[in-house]
């Protein structure tokens, strides 16, 4: 019995030591490397409400239904501005600011500036239908079983990630901004 727990403690010694060399050496490497943000850039979107990102963190890649019926990926948008919103047709806060989403969206151009509007726990139909009567034209995301959402951990809405061109994550804004003033679209035509 002796022999067996001596190999016991040795076994639970060394489990030890390499979890303590992963939390030493791994992890703080891992989580030193900073959001890719000037303090300057940092000052604007603090200006505008928008947390910044402290940490660099790459945007979670995910496939959703667009109102018209086809599957994207986020990273199907790499080398545009993402505006990466969730909402609900519901959500009064979040109908008030989606008109400044569309404004954003025609002043910039799709090429440069891309708003995906994932609604959550809503099925094609339903925002196909939003779509129309309120004339939005860019994509809607249909997120019925919530797994985007889920993915980005959002439980209140409006929240809004700002997501660069090489699909890091600048921000997030909880509530309603005003997407389309000149300060937010400076800022987002200087990070392209």
């Amino acid at each position: 019995m002796t022999d067996f727990n001596s190999i016991l403690i040795k076994k639970i010694w060394l489990r030890m030591s390499l979890l303590f060399t992963l939390f030493v050496f791994v992890v703080p490497a891992a989580q030193s490397k900073l959001a890719p943000l000037s303090a300057e850039e940092n000052k604007i979107l603090k200006s505008l409400r928008i947390t910044p990102a402290t940490l660099w963190i790459e945007a979670h890649d995910f496939s959703g239904e667009k109102s018209d019926g086809k599957t994207v990926h986020l990273k199907d948008f790499r080398g545009s501005f993402i505006l990466l919103n969730f909402w609900a047709t519901w959500c009064s806060p979040c109908l008030k600011e989606m008109p400044d989403l569309e404004k954003a969206y025609r002043k910039m151009g799709r090429e440069k500036l891309v708003v995906l509007a994932v609604a959550m726990g809503e099925g094609v139909d339903k925002i196909k239908a939003f779509g129309e009567k309120y004339g939005f034209t860019f994509p809607l995301l249909s997120d019925k079983k919530m797994e985007i959402t889920k993915l980005y951990g959002v439980s209140s809405i409006p929240v809004t990630y700002l997501i660069d061109p090489d699909g890091i994550v600048l921000g997030r804004a909880l509530g309603i901004r005003d997407w389309a003033s000149p300060d937010l679209l400076k800022f987002i035509y200087s990070r392209l």
